[in-house]
């Protein structure tokens, strides 16, 4: 009877493990399973945002190569523009004057709107261009699109002028005062040109026709890292771009107290 009790004990303990060890696979289990939901319930949104900004940004890249590759020499020509180079072929007409006269008289009966219009968007183009080329001809192309895109959100902006030239010159008549520092401390008395003038007007054509997805967050002000104007206390910096830190108003565009908020200091 003794040795029976003996191995009866000797039995207990490993059938008790033998019991336990179901149970702490399941507590085990369990734990991996809520561990793999929690990792999920984090990452899942992580990779869907990233997914939806890599083919947004795909979206706007293609656009914008598509802005950049357009080859112009395969462009039908139409209306006008055919009209007058129809002129340069036509044999009929005998010699030089004969054509001017012929391309004068069909440019009369076009609607004066047309070249009003043709003349705006060209000196708009001008504005953009000068400012990117005088504000930030040494920076990279994502520095030179980023003053760019100040400029156009200032002319959506209640607080200044509706127009690209009006808000670049506004107030470049006074010696201070003056929105972008290039209109009044005689930058322009050197004619833009080279290589720096080519970019400009290139990354001035791609941001005013919309080949630039928007990346400041609404942006109206920048200066550069050398300097800290008192009136960057008083508006909400939105991020670093090459050598220029760029802000934007609080509170939907509330203007602050500070009267000289709106300048654009040098850069």
């Amino acid at each position: 009877m003794k040795h029976c009790n003996d191995k009866a004990e000797a039995i207990g303990p490993a059938a008790m493990v033998d019991y336990m060890r179901p149970k702490r696979y399941i507590f085990a289990g369990w734990a991996v399973a809520m561990t793999a939901i929690a990792g999920a319930a984090w990452a899942f949104p992580a990779i869907a945002e990233k997914a939806a900004s890599q083919r947004e940004s795909a979206v706007w890249q293609a656009r914008a190569e598509a802005f950049q590759g357009v080859d112009l020499s395969q462009v039908k020509i139409s209306g006008l523009a055919e009209t007058l180079s129809d002129y340069h072929l036509d044999k009929t007409l005998a010699n030089s004057l004969m054509r001017d006269v012929a391309m004068t008289e069909d440019l009369l009966a076009v609607e004066p709107d047309v070249f009003d219009t043709a003349k705006f968007k060209a000196q708009e183009h001008r504005c953009l261009a000068e400012a990117v080329y005088y504000e930030a001809r040494s920076e990279t192309k994502s520095g030179q699109k980023a003053v760019a895109e100040v400029v156009l959100n200032r002319v959506k902006s209640k607080h200044y002028p509706n127009t690209i030239c009006g808000v670049v010159y506004q107030g470049a008549e006074r010696r201070t005062g003056c929105q972008f520092s290039f209109t009044c401390d005689g930058s322009t008395m050197k004619e833009p040109i080279g290589k720096h003038w080519v970019r400009s007007k290139d990354v001035a054509a791609l941001v005013i026709t919309g080949g630039v997805q928007p990346f400041t967050d609404r942006s109206t002000h920048y200066h550069t890292v050398a300097v800290n104007p008192v009136w960057s206390d008083y508006l909400r910096p939105t991020k670093q771009i090459g050598y220029h830190k760029f802000y934007r108003f609080k509170f939907k565009e509330r203007p602050a107290k500070s009267a000289s908020v709106n300048v654009a200091p040098p850069t």
